[in-house]
């Protein structure tokens, strides 16, 4: 067997050629007329070297200064400072792989730049592949039937003078994919041609480069190849490489098992150096008109002038977990079209919560419930039964605490401090998300509870009583303002901004954690209130009349929506987006700080809601029923949808009912 074509024509001893721009290898090099003749009387077809010497490191020029005094190496002396070379490599791969760990896994990849190592979760989703999509070119194998080796190049018109002219070379087709420029997350592939053994030699390493560069003259940089990735990744395979000492040449396959067989039968021979780098698996299909429908598990290169419209598949033909992909790589971006029935889970701009909701637990006598900042975790009270806790937005639940006659919970902003409250009982707080309770006050005929982001302040309200302060976590409590039939309370995050209804009388703002109330608005029957993060937008629920919102804090009020049997109301942080619950009604939402309002679910008995800090998660109860729970999605149906700008991606994941959840994003992505 020819040493260079261990076990079948799969193997890959490159003598690879590309196309380069601007240092990179171009389709212009021309094809070399001539023959040129090395050791042992074996002539070789060759390409003439064209094009400048890549980027990075030291100069081209610099490093040809200094071979103007190198000596070959003797071969003994060759194979060591190759050997140094391919540790070089590996070293280098690992440095890239601890330095994409090392970056924070949310940073946008529009904020780095072509060339930087991109987050390892970037690789891991697929997003940097997808990002070099729009360069891909493929790489095309020759067989020299002569010498046994390899021939790889990724420009068509040299591709196809090698196949009018050179008969020594058998076209076998695509070998791989790879980028022809430069892109987050990729790295230059460097040639050399070797001079002595006429093949060519390929690296990602710039250690390596420069190590050939000044220690082995044999070898004459070439440029840049091509462009692939030092980390490994969804959309990349790696290229493993082999060194044959007794020649002086390496041998690459991306194949799996061609590797493990010269491993397990030509180890003598052939070296095995570990992975030279990754290169791009071109698993995506270009779409190239403007209508696509999607199949499970597809991934897709919108490559349009136009938009191209991506069809989702039919909730029919999925199965949960299945993925769909879509970049853009033409001008006109993509744009992703539902089915009947389906939406995708999201908060991408222009994504709305409410729109559907999913029942969790038992039914309950459910009276209150309140969420962490960020929705994951949430705690609902039962009347005359016991609290519940959930750490995972709702899909399970967990009992806590006895059965009381719980009448209203709130919580911190990271959900590890609770507190709540006992109509005609004691106010309980918990240290540790509801795992343990802790008996405060006196029994009185507490109705409301609310606490600062860090559940160091807490106010409660007690009808037919006064409401109460605590500046240290429920320890110790002050009353504050006069008795009255108190209803519901509100704070802001940092607990000095406050707020009070009274039902059948007027609503109470304070602005010194409760020292001092402020009487606002006229008497009604105020059952609920809520607040934005800085106490200024206040939003308030008149049972058997209107919503009411204030944007100073309180100062004045505006009537919204109509009359309803209003029975609770939340806020995002902000103050945007809000939500409110009829008693016997519906859920409605509003997006615009209650200006308008959007009637959502079903008919039932809800008796509390709470949102998340963003205002892309809520959970409501039903009392007598069950709790639901909705994320910010896309527009139900096939109305609703997500578009993408040129140079976007987005990864969807199916969850089963018609319901897709996004797993990742580049670039401008946003809801229809």
């Amino acid at each position: 067997m020819n040493q260079s074509n261990p076990s079948d024509r799969e193997a890959q001893s490159h003598t690879s050629v590309g196309s380069a721009a601007h240092g990179r290898i171009t389709g212009g090099c021309r094809l070399a007329s001539s023959l040129r003749r090395f050791a042992g009387g074996v002539l070789v077809s060759t390409l003439a070297a064209c094009g400048g010497g890549g980027s990075g490191g030291n100069s081209t020029a610099e490093v040809n200064k200094a071979l103007g005094s190198l000596t070959t190496p003797s071969p003994s002396q060759s194979v060591e400072l190759q050997a140094r070379g391919a540790e070089l490599n590996t070293q280098e791969l690992a440095q890239a792989e601890n330095e994409a760990s090392s970056l924070p896994a949310t940073t946008p990849l529009a904020q780095l730049a072509d060339g930087q190592t991109a987050p390892l979760a970037a690789y891991q989703s697929g997003l940097v592949a997808r990002k070099a999509a729009a360069t891909l070119v493929p790489v095309y194998r020759f067989y020299n039937t002569q010498t046994g080796t390899h021939f790889y190049t990724s420009s068509t018109s040299e591709r196809d003078a090698v196949r009018a002219s050179q008969p020594i070379y058998s076209y076998e087709g695509q070998a791989f994919m790879a980028a022809s420029a430069a892109s987050v997350g990729l790295k230059p592939v460097y040639r050399f041609f070797n001079t002595q053994t006429g093949v060519h030699f390929y690296t990602i390493s710039e250690s390596e480069r420069f190590n050939i560069e000044t220690t082995l003259p044999q070898f004459q940089l070439e440029g840049v190849a091509y462009y692939a990735s030092q980390v490994a990744g969804i959309g990349f395979t790696p290229l493993y490489r082999f060194f044959l000492s007794g020649a002086g040449t390496h041998f690459y396959t991306v194949s799996e098992a061609e590797r493990q067989r010269v491993i397990d039968t030509l180890s003598s021979t052939y070296g095995f150096e570990g992975v030279g780098y990754q290169v791009l698996t071109g698993a995506c299909s270009f779409v190239n008109t403007t209508v696509q429908q999607a199949a499970p598990n597809g991934c897709y290169l919108a490559n349009n002038g136009a938009q191209v419209n991506i069809a989702l598949p039919s909730s029919a033909v999925l199965a949960v977990g299945d993925k769909v992909s879509v970049s853009g790589v033409g001008a006109g971006g993509w744009q992703i079209s539902q089915n009947a029935g389906q939406l995708v889970q999201t908060t991408l701009p222009g994504a709305l919560a409410g729109q559907r909701w999913t029942a969790r637990d038992a039914s309950r006598d459910w009276f209150s419930v309140a969420s962490s900042a960020d929705g994951s975790k949430l705690v609902a009270a039962v009347y005359n039964g016991q609290i519940y806790t959930s750490s995972n937005a709702g899909l399970s639940w967990t009992g806590r605490d006895a059965s009381r006659s719980w009448q209203s919970v709130a919580s911190s902003a990271d959900g590890s401090k609770l507190v709540a409250a006992v109509y005609n009982g004691q106010v309980y707080t918990s240290s540790n998300a509801g795992l343990s309770w802790i008996a405060r006050e006196s029994d009185r005929g507490w109705r409301s509870v609310a606490s600062s982001a860090d559940g160091s302040k807490l106010v409660a309200a007690v009808y037919n009583g006064q409401v109460y302060t605590s500046s240290n976590a429920g320890l110790s409590w002050t009353a504050r303002d006069a008795t009255r039939d108190w209803c519901s309370v509100a704070s802001s995050a940092d607990g000095n901004q406050l707020v009070s209804g009274e039902c059948g009388g007027q609503i109470y703002t304070s602005s010194n954690a409760g020292l001092t109330w402020t009487a606002r608005d006229a008497n009604r029957n105020w059952y609920f209130v809520a607040s934005s993060a800085d106490g200024s937008k206040l939003v308030a629920a008149v049972y058997n009349g209107q919503i009411y919102t204030s944007s100073n804090a309180g100062l004045t009020w505006t009537a919204r929506d109509a009359t309803r049997s209003w029975q609770s109301v939340a806020s995002s942080d902000d103050g945007s987006k809000l939500v409110a619950v009829v008693r016997g009604g519906q859920i409605y939402t509003s997006s615009n700080a209650g200006l308008s309002w959007t009637a959502r679910e079903s008919d039932r008995d809800w008796w509390s809601v709470a949102s998340s800090a963003d205002g892309n998660q809520l959970v409501s109860v039903v009392r007598g029923g069950q709790i639901y729970t909705s994320q910010a999605s896309t527009t139900p149906g096939a109305t609703g949808g997500l578009q993408g700008a040129a140079g976007s991606s987005v990864d969807l994941q199916y969850l089963g009912d018609g319901v897709f959840e996004v797993l990742s994003t580049s670039g401008s992505v946003t809801v229809q």
